[in-house]
């Protein structure tokens, strides 16, 4: 079988291939020229099939780098993106060594730059840091070679801000329950227990005795509105536990409550 013609397609860095004078199949620019293929050059079937996969491989490269183009990726993600776009296994493996080659594909890399980026615009500390990547298929000894990214002292000064945000929205809470949510806020967003305790020692909670002992005459007031049906010693208990779930303390509750016995 004879190549009898190599005709540039409309479509960019795509050339049909015309063996013995009819429309056999069509090429990449790439894979054209690295195979060396020329007018009059005498092909076997084998070396046709091959062409062809070379040419598989080729758009499916093409079709990695269209999905770089806008951001860095792990080889997890490129991986289900050709998945996603039928492309066999084979050809997948020989795409992902390609762009290692061509440095546009290091897991290493990319985690060191989603550590920097999360750092800037995010509140979120490195445990949620390390899950995300994990998710995207970084491995665990990479994300801990790529973890000296992460500047924990940074993060205590946002996390320092922020807890005075909390402080604010939390005002209306008993100060023992304020102090828990604050917490618990802090460690689903991926907080260690020492940034926890750092950035809670910086800020000053301002624990208002006055405004805490209202609030506890409020609440304690409608408890008992609410089990008023309630037999009274079993009403006295049910309003206690609500109110110390709450985070008043046990004295404090105490006392009220002597108030509404009496």
């Amino acid at each position: 079988m004879k190549i009898t013609k190599i005709q540039l397609q409309k479509r960019k860095g795509r050339f049909n291939i015309y063996i013995d004078g009819k429309y056999s199949f069509s090429l990449s620019e790439d894979v054209l020229v690295k195979y060396h293929l020329f007018k009059d050059q005498e092909l076997t079937s084998t070396q046709i099939e091959n062409l062809s996969n070379a040419d598989e491989t080729a758009k499916a490269h093409s079709k990695a780098l269209t999905y770089l183009s806008s951001q860095l990726r792990t080889e997890k993600e490129v991986t289900d993106y050709l998945k996603k776009h039928d492309i066999s296994p084979e050809k997948i493996q020989l795409v992902l060594e390609k762009l290692r080659y061509e440095k546009l594909l290091d897991d290493k890399k990319y985690a060191e730059s989603y550590i920097r980026t999360m750092m800037k615009t995010s509140d979120k500390g490195f445990k949620v840091i390390r899950n995300n990547l994990r998710s995207k298929g970084v491995l665990e000894k990479t994300i801990e070679d790529a973890e000296k990214e992460y500047n924990s002292s940074y993060m205590i000064q946002k996390g320092i801000a922020l807890a005075k945000k909390y402080e604010r929205q939390y005002s209306r809470y008993p100060f023992n329950q304020k102090i828990q949510k604050i917490k618990q806020r802090f460690l689903a967003k991926g907080f260690s227990s020492e940034e926890l305790r750092a950035i809670t020692d910086s800020v000053d909670f301002g624990r208002n005795e006055d405004a805490e002992k209202q609030l506890l005459q409020e609440q304690a007031t409608k408890l008992w509105h609410k089990y008023h049906s309630t037999i009274p010693k079993q009403r006295y208990f049910k309003v206690k536990q609500a109110l110390y779930r709450k985070g008043f303390s046990l004295s404090e509750i105490e006392t009220v409550l002597a108030n509404f016995t009496e």
